[in-house]
């Protein structure tokens, strides 16, 4: 029973290892007749009363760079091309069970596959590269190509840090109409199984598409969405960090006399922090980045706050016999610091009482009260609008 068994069990493997027993000559003989009379001029369609069709699978390998400014996408990637071939056809037990065949790329014909929106040159993928065809027994035939492929991608950085950007790659039979090829995708998403993350742009989705026109095209689309934690640290921090520390300036007393040396210090530490990022936040004006105009307004009001406060200081120092409008009489009566003492006239003999009036009634208002009043009216409006500011910012980029 055992040696029935070994017996069986030896047979079983001279058939399998019989299964691949081609030899070189075998293989010899079968690169020589298979190419014999191939035209690789001729698109190998066995009913050119339809197209021949492609099949196409797109391998995203890594996102080298995305530039916002020059509007281009770098990445690399592969194609994988599959078709069959009218004129490859064999029986493998004619040629030692020889099922596929190994060719250069150059022996027989590929389709030429061109990124229409290339910002380079239009020139076919794999050119100049020593690429190889598979050649299967029923006529299947695989290729694959890789490239470097840098494209044309139109960009929105109005939320900038916090935009995504959708790119797109148009691939194309180059000078064969869709009568003649079609091409078709594997599926509807791309092959992300050798993929490596980039550490400023994370993939969020994609999209394969087929549009009809009078070529076939291939279609990819890709969103990227930007990690922006490097620029809220690093722009957006200090841009709050200022927008809290410019109204400041208004509780310092005048006596100190450094309200205006601060004043214009924040304004140019401003002006400084705005030249220093401005190398990080992309230059386009359709639509211009949503956080330089919030940051250009901030430089503006900090601009007011700088005038306000040369004023003020000016009122402080005016003599008391100085006219004063009514408007500055309002400020200094309504918004000055600390509270009005109350002043009672005492009774009279007779029993009568005088009215009593507040300070409000009959009182002289003063260049420093009218400074006061001014210092909290301008810290009240400037936090304000520094509120509003950051608030629509954070809103707007949230929808």
């Amino acid at each position: 029973m055992y040696i029935d068994t070994s017996v069986s069990f030896m047979f079983l493997l001279c058939i399998l290892s019989s299964g691949n027993s081609q030899t070189l000559s075998d293989m010899k003989q079968l690169y020589s007749d298979i190419l014999a009379n191939h035209q690789k001029s001729l698109i190998p369609n066995s009913d050119f009363s339809s197209p021949l069709e492609v099949t196409l699978q797109f391998h995203l390998m890594t996102i080298t760079q995305f530039r916002e400014v020059e509007e281009t996408l770098q990445i690399a990637a592969g194609i994988s091309a599959f078709w069959t071939d009218g004129e490859f056809s064999w029986t493998p037990s004619s040629y030692g069970n020889a099922e596929y065949v190994i060719v250069p790329q150059t022996t027989v014909w590929t389709p030429t596959l061109v990124l229409l929106n290339s910002v380079g040159t239009l020139q076919p993928l794999g050119l100049g590269n020593e690429l190889s065809v598979t050649i299967n027994y029923n006529g299947s035939t695989t290729v694959s190509l890789g490239e470097i492929l840098s494209s044309k991608c139109s960009t929105n950085i109005y939320k900038f840090p916090f935009d995504s950007q959708t790119c797109e790659l148009e691939f194309a039979a180059w000078g064969v109409y869709a009568r003649d090829i079609r091409l078709l995708a594997v599926s509807n998403s791309i092959d992300l199984s050798s993929f490596t993350p980039n550490s400023d742009w994370d993939l969020v989705s994609n999209i394969v598409t087929n549009p009809s026109t009078g070529y076939s095209i291939f279609k990819i689309e890709l969103t990227l969405k930007r990690a922006s934690l490097y620029y809220t640290v690093i722009v957006i921090c200090p841009f709050i960090l200022f927008s809290i520390l410019n109204p400041l300036v208004f509780l310092l007393p005048v006596e100190a006399g450094e309200r205006i040396g601060l004043a214009m210090t924040v304004l140019l530490s401003y002006t400084i922090f705005l030249s220093m990022v401005q190398t990080s936040i992309p230059a386009a004006s359709n639509p211009m980045s949503l956080l330089l105009i919030i940051m250009i307004a901030t430089i503006l009001l900090s601009g007011i706050i700088a005038i306000v406060t040369i004023y003020i200081t000016s009122l402080y120092y005016r003599e008391e016999s100085t006219k004063m409008n009514i408007l500055l009489k309002f400020i200094g009566e309504k918004w000055q610091r600390g509270n009005r003492i109350t002043h009672v006239k005492p009774m009279c003999k007779d029993g009568e009482k005088d009215n009593m009036k507040s300070k409000t009634d009959n009182i002289f208002i003063k260049w420093k009260d009218v400074c006061d009043g001014l210092d909290n009216f301008m810290m009240v409006i400037t936090y304000s609008a520094t509120v509003v500011l950051v608030c629509a910012y954070f809103i707007t980029i949230s929808i």
